[in-house]
C-alpha cells in the first residue's frame, strides 16, 4: 500500500465510542486502516489577507469522531504608540490579545500545550520588533490539590556460619526500616515568558500549560493571553505561530501516523483600523498602549459549570 504526502493512518472506524475510556490502562486495541486525512490541519491566509483573526484551528482524530480540537482567535489587534512620559513615549507599539480553546472528547484529554508566537519583519524590510510585555508572565499555579503519599525503605543484613558436623547453625540478622508519610501538593500550571535569542533580542512570546499530574484532568479549556510589542517603523510585520499539544497516551498512539502542516504566518499592517472584540467596559488607548492593564485582560478557565439547570422529560 502506498500513501501520498497528505495521506494518514488512523484508528479503524470499527472502534466503538468507549475506545478512550477503557477500564484497563495497561491494554488497548489498535487497528490501522487507510482513511485519508482527518481534515484541514492548516489555517491559511486568503489571497492578500491581512491580520487574520483565526490564527489556528485544528483537530485530531477520525473523520467523524475527533479526539480533540484546538483553536486560537484574536480578540484585539491594536496599533499605536507606547505613550506615557518616558523616553519611549513616542515609540510605536502594538497590542495583541488572543484566546486559545482546548477541547477534548470521548474520554480523551490534553496533558500539555506549548505556544510560541515569533514576530519578524517582512522580507526586504527592516522593522525592529521586540516583545515588551506578556501576560501571563511567570509561573501561575491553579486548581491546587493535596495527596497523601507513603513510602517504606528497609535494610536487612544476615550473618551466618556454615554448620560443621554436629554443630548448630548460628546467624545474626539486623533489620532497619523507615516509614515516610507526606502530603504532596499539585497544581495545574500556566506559564508565560519572553525568551531571548543568542543576541539577547526578544522576538518571541511563549506560553505553556500543563495538567495537574495528580488529578490527570487535562489542561485549562480556555487561555486568554496578551502580547505587547514595540516596533521600529510603520512597516508591515509578521507573526509565525506555533501551537503544539500533548494528548494522553492512547490518543497519542492513535495519531502516530498523522501530522499537521504549520499555520500560515499572520501579516500585520499598522495602518489597519483597530480590531477590538474585548468585553464591554474595557477601553484600550491606542496612543498609550504601554499603560494597558494586561492583568485585567488575561485569564484561564478550567471548565464552566451550569447552574439552575432544569431537566425535563
Amino acid at each position: 500500500m502506498s500513501l501520498g504526502f497528505h495521506d494518514e493512518l488512523w484508528l479503524s472506524d470499527q472502534t466503538e465510542e468507549d475506545e478512550c475510556g477503557l477500564t484497563d490502562p495497561r491494554s488497548f486495541s489498535l487497528e490501522l486502516t487507510y482513511q485519508g486525512p482527518a481534515g484541514d490541519f492548516r489555517t491559511r491566509n486568503r489571497p492578500g489577507q491581512l491580520q487574520r483573526p483565526m490564527v489556528s484551528n485544528f483537530e485530531m482524530g477520525r473523520r467523524r469522531k475527533s479526539a480533540y480540537q484546538v483553536s486560537c482567535e484574536a480578540k484585539a489587534m491594536i496599533h499605536g504608540r507606547w505613550g506615557g512620559r518616558g523616553q519611549d513615549a513616542c515609540d510605536l507599539a502594538t497590542l495583541l490579545v488572543y484566546e486559545f480553546q482546548f477541547h477534548s472528547y470521548r474520554g480523551c484529554r490534553l496533558k500539555a500545550a506549548d505556544i510560541r508566537f515569533r514576530f519578524e519583519p517582512i522580507p526586504g524590510q527592516s522593522n525592529e520588533l521586540s516583545v515588551a510585555e506578556v501576560q501571563p508572565n511567570g509561573v501561575f499555579k491553579v486548581a491546587r490539590t493535596e495527596q497523601s503519599e507513603q513510602s517504606t525503605t528497609g535494610l536487612e543484613l544476615t550473618l551466618g556460619s556454615q554448620p560443621l558436623a554436629g554443630a548448630v547453625n548460628t546467624s545474626i540478622a539486623v533489620t532497619n526500616s523507615n516509614n515516610v508519610e507526606k502530603v504532596t501538593v499539585h497544581h495545574t500550571v500556566v506559564t508565560g515568558d519572553r525568551p531571548a535569542d543568542i543576541y539577547g533580542s526578544q522576538h518571541e512570546a511563549h506560553f505553556s500549560l500543563s495538567e495537574n499530574v495528580s488529578q490527570q484532568d487535562g489542561i485549562p479549556t480556555r487561555l486568554r493571553a496578551c502580547i505587547l510589542l514595540k516596533r521600529g517603523t510603520e512597516d508591515d510585520f509578521a507573526c509565525v505561530p506555533y501551537i503544539h499539544v500533548t494528548p494522553d497516551f492512547k490518543t497519542w498512539v492513535g495519531q502516530l501516523f498523522s501530522s499537521r502542516d504549520r499555520d500560515d504566518p499572520v501579516r500585520f499592517r499598522p495602518s489597519e483600523p483597530a480590531f477590538d472584540q474585548l468585553e464591554k467596559g474595557i477601553v484600550v488607548d491606542a496612543e498609550n498602549l504601554g499603560a494597558t492593564n494586561l492583568d485585567r485582560l488575561w485569564g484561564c478557565t478550567m471548565y464552566t459549570t451550569c447552574n439552575d439547570v432544569v431537566e425535563s422529560l
